[in-house]
């Protein structure tokens, strides 16, 4: 299936997930230009306690690379963030990413490949959705944090259980996700990521989003295409 309607309303439309602790505020886009969606990627912002929204540059960024490699993108706001309904848990916001997940499936329609990209406490809830089972066509982690209070690293035992292709993604300087600790801790649990580290960045990634976005966008782009019969990867 290929998504050919370009009206200008079709392009870019504020959306209302249902998700599990209320109504939650989104914004899905269709790739830019004009060019066919060869599949779908849901962005997810970091840690809500700490500023973190659907239009953080870093989420912006890979949102906007993923729109022009022929990927529909949704963005949305983690519960109780600006108007989405809810309050946050912390530890249950993976359900959102997955409810999130569930929607860009419907809009885009059946047999068109879903991926999933999170930055800090969005790389752990789409890893804990893909976890949950959604199978999505492929992960991207940018900034995986590896010790944060709230989580033991029981809750990532399956992990290795999903199968599709994982990017991680982190800043050389980032004492929050170091690069090394990112990748003992993904292997550890039978994941073999795809490491890219951004030489001189930290967990910000400070004039460096743009070339973040364009690591995820090819590589999830690859990731679709690959579920669909034609990626390299």
């Amino acid at each position: 299936m290929e998504v050919t309607d370009r009206s200008a309303a079709s392009l870019r439309r504020e959306i209302t997930i249902p998700g599990p602790a209320g109504r939650l505020e989104g914004l899905f886009e269709l790739p830019d230009g004009g060019a066919d969606t060869v599949g779908g990627v849901v962005v997810a912002h970091p840690h809500p306690l700490h500023g973190g929204t659907m239009v953080q540059p870093v989420v912006h960024h890979v949102a906007r690379a993923c729109r022009r490699r022929g990927l529909a993108t949704l963005r949305f706001n983690f519960r109780g963030v600006e108007g989405s309904e809810g309050s946050f848990s912390g530890l249950d916001e993976y359900q959102d990413a997955a409810a999130a997940a569930a929607f860009l499936r419907s809009e885009l329609g059946e047999g068109m490949p879903v991926a999933m990209a999170g930055y800090s406490f969005g790389s752990i809830m789409v890893s804990l959705a893909a976890i949950q089972g959604e199978a999505p066509a492929g992960l991207a982690l940018i900034a995986f944090p590896v010790d944060i209070d709230e989580f033991m690293p029981t809750f990532f035992s399956r992990l290795g259980d999903y199968r599709g292709p994982v990017l991680a993604l982190c800043g050389e300087r980032d004492e929050i996700a170091p690069p090394a600790g990112v990748e003992h801790f993904l292997r550890d649990v039978g994941v073999d990521p795809h490491m890219v580290v951004i030489p001189e960045a930290d967990h910000f990634f400070a004039r460096r989003q743009g070339g973040v976005g364009e690591i995820v966008g090819s590589f999830l782009r690859e990731a679709c295409l690959a579920t669909r019969g034609g990626g390299t990867l």
